[in-house]
């Protein structure tokens, strides 16, 4: 399960910081700033994916050049 999680990191962040704004939405009756909350977690989740990204190493960056 970790193996699993830890290779998809990145779209797992990715698809909780799209739907989040949407899941806090529907909570606003329960709490009035849900939907506040909702966009800044799904703005740190984005962000966090881009950093995860960026930070990676490349695969295809072995010093080999194929054409």
């Amino acid at each position: 399960m970790l193996k699993l999680m830890k290779r998809n990191i990145v779209l797992i962040l990715c698809i909780i910081g799209f739907a989040s704004p949407f899941i806090f939405i529907q909570l606003t009756d329960w709490f009035y700033y849900s939907s506040l909350i909702g966009w800044i977690i799904g703005f740190i989740c984005i962000t966090a994916a881009y950093v995860i990204v960026s930070k990676r190493p490349d695969e295809e960056s072995t010093g080999e050049r194929t054409t």
